[in-house]
């Protein structure tokens, strides 16, 4: 008998543990007996009922009404429970989503619905300053969901999905506004209200609720549903050889002589040529399209020169006119510029007052693009850096030539990618939404010299494997070292650190050089830069596969383990493709670090003839002195036998939790 009951609860216990059956818990804030169930019998297709109850794993979404003007008087009362205004339909052919829609009564009335965590990671949304990983880890309240200076909220994407293998995409014209546990902690909450920066001639909440055995497979099927994948890639050129821009060592101060003398240093010690990149301060005024021949005494014969020493060359620029420009009154008076509902196109920028250049007006677009054309025509040069390009830079409430407002205010961003990718596969730009099919490097937003989440060294891996999974695989890293600002240049131990972060990305781009410091730096990026050399092609390799398949090329390490919970919440590590991983020391003064490797069979490729590793493994306080980038190699990805058991794969967390079912068990 006691041997019968032993099994039994082991048996119980075994179930616990393993437990997937999924559910979709909606709960209505109206009335707390109102709430619906969706649940998977079998993981496929998602079912409706009202009151039902489920104690299987779940994703329960609560539902709010506000109104923005706060007066009673005129807030819309609710003749029905707030379930009856809530409406869902699911596709045919598609039985593992749903759709919900949710219309308001008034202009006035704020939707809200809002997911519970719960224990679940979840990735997606925007690129951000603060960039952390998973979005559990963020605060933010009432964050305007387009793309802006502020935040440094550059790329945006209003689709989210989890550890779970459910994703959200809420319709991109949705008056959006976005909570991380902000007012309710432990809640992910997104609004539908009609304020700035949003003009709408109705308010609703739009958005498609779907469910699959992974993140893996969520995002795959992401892709396929509305994500899309690049049609084409960049220039191999920018991914097999460096690019090396006058910013971060120069900043405004570029001429001729120190261009010239930048690319002898390059030249002199021995580093590949690739991309010369101009960068900020060669106009005659912003906007002019004119080079300064006071810098630029004759341009042409700058560009042949860079030429002849190896180097390809590129050019900053961006979509504004300065105010004190001559050609500003030109463009003004044909109304190339974007207009606002005060009746002005002024506007400001960090190099001044300006206006931007209404990209939605074919008419403006072909004016600017042809003054581009012009220059690169007459100087030589090669292909275009283009900077900004996001919605907050025109006046608060801007007007479009196109004046639909159903993607407003981001269909300026749309308008200015499809100008500028005319100008071919070599350029790069930085602002982004609903742009997946553009083949072309997305340059992360500028990076400061220092070690934390802000903007910092960590945020170089996590914007990567961010934007690799809301469909930006071509991710150009910002300047090794960051940027400098605030006369804060990088230490040698953070450009070491920032060269080993960078060898496995699409691109390595050099400002601050490494004989800015000492011979020690110099050798081991001579060193990074010959292994990174080793793997050019097999970049570029991956980067066909997303035009073919919409495979990310440097996905986090939970892609090719996308059940393994220790692997959701890694931050630190990444992978080129699905057989190599890469987990750089990011944090000041560190000599080693902690190391999971997912399931497999790995080498160590710092100590390639010891054993291979088997997977689902820590590897605690990895030794990681100022010359090692840890990066390991799977050698075997299928043949591994799956664990006998999961409890001793399972991370800490879930380990404590598994022995508390297990004891309440056999209490």
């Amino acid at each position: 008998m006691y041997r019968r009951n032993f099994n039994a609860k082991i048996k119980m216990a075994n179930i616990l543990l393993a437990s997937c059956v999924i559910a979709l818990t909606l709960v209505s804030a109206s009335l707390a007996s109102d709430f619906i169930v969706l649940y998977s019998e079998d993981e496929k297709q998602l079912e409706a009922e009202y009151g039902t109850n489920t104690s299987s794993k779940h994703l329960k979404l609560s539902f709010f009404e506000d109104c923005i003007n706060k007066d009673p008087s005129v807030c819309t009362p609710k003749t029905r429970s707030n379930a009856e205004y809530l409406s869902y339909f699911m596709e045919s052919e598609k039985q593992e989503c749903k759709h919900f829609e949710q219309i308001s009564q008034s202009m006035n009335d704020v939707l809200q619905f809002c997911v519970d965590f719960d224990n679940s990671s979840w990735f997606g949304g925007a690129e951000v300053g603060l960039q952390e990983w998973p979005l559990n880890k963020l605060n933010w309240t009432d964050r305007e969901y387009v793309t802006k200076e502020s935040h440094s909220q550059a790329v945006v994407e209003s689709y989210f999905f989890n550890s779970d293998g459910f994703y959200l995409h809420i319709n991109d014209s949705v008056a959006l506004f976005v909570d991380i546990n902000g007012p309710r902690p432990g809640k992910m909450c997104f609004a539908a209200k009609v304020v700035a920066p949003y003009r709408k001639v109705r308010n609703f909440m739009q958005f498609r609720v779907c469910k699959f055995s992974d993140p893996r497979k969520a995002h795959e099927n992401a892709i396929k549903d509305f994500l899309g994948s690049p049609t084409s890639i960049p220039d191999p050129y920018v991914v097999k050889y460096p690019i090396w821009s006058t910013w971060a060592r120069y900043k405004i101060d570029v001429n001729t002589s120190s261009v010239l003398s930048y690319a002898e240093e390059i030249v002199k010690n021995g580093f590949d040529r690739g991309t010369f990149e101009i960068d900020d301060k060669w106009e005659t005024c912003y906007g002019s399209a004119t080079f300064d021949k006071e810098r630029f005494s004759n341009i042409k014969d700058t560009v042949n020169k860079l030429r002849s020493y190896g180097f390809k060359t590129s050019l900053w620029t961006h979509p504004f006119i300065n105010n004190d420009c001559p050609i500003h009154e030109v463009a003004k008076s044909n109304g190339y510029f974007v207009n606002s509902t005060a009746g002005t196109v002024n506007s400001t920028w960090w190099n001044g007052n300006a206006s931007y250049i209404d990209f939605t007006n074919p008419e403006a677009a072909a004016w600017w693009s042809n003054g581009l054309r012009n220059l690169l025509a007459t100087s030589g040069i090669d292909t275009l850096k283009f900077d900004a390009g996001e919605a907050s830079w025109s006046h608060p409430l801007p007007v479009y030539y196109d004046n639909d407002l159903t993607y407003y205010p981001d269909n300026i961003v749309n308008a200015y990618l499809t100008t500028i990718k005319a100008f071919g596969d070599g350029i790069e730009y930085r602002a982004s939404r609903r742009s997946q099919s553009y083949g072309c490097l997305l340059r992360m937003i500028d990076r400061e010299s220092r070690w934390t989440y802000e903007l910092g060294l960590p945020t170089l891996v996590t914007s990567l494997i961010h934007l690799n999974m809301i469909g930006y695989p071509f991710v150009l890293p910002d300047m090794i070292g960051g940027n400098g600002y605030n006369n804060l240049p990088p230490s040698k131990e953070m450009y070491i650190r920032w060269m080993q972060a960078a060898v496995f990305m699409p691109v390595v781009q050099f400002s601050y050089t490494p004989w800015d410091f000492d011979a020690q730096t110099l050798e081991l990026c001579r060193h990074f830069m010959a292994l990174r050399n080793n793997y050019t092609d097999t970049i570029v390799d991956l980067m066909k596969l997303t035009v073919a398949h919409g495979t990310p090329v440097n996905p986090p390490v939970w892609w090719i383990d996308p059940t393994s919970t220790d692997a959701h919440a890694i931050d630190n590590q990444f992978m080129l493709g699905e057989n190599i991983l890469v987990a750089p020391v990011l944090v000041e003064g560190a000599t080693s670090r902690h190391i999971y490797l997912p399931k497999g069979m790995w080498r160590d490729e710092n100590h390639p003839t010891s054993p291979l590793l088997s997977g689902r493994i820590w590897l605690i306080d990895y030794p990681a002195s100022l010359e090692v980038l840890p990066w390991f190699t799977r050698v075997s990805p299928e043949n591994q036998p799956e664990p006998s058991s999961s409890v001793c794969h399972m991370s800490s967390a879930t380990y404590i939790i598994a022995l508390g079912l297990i004891a309440y068990l056999f209490r």
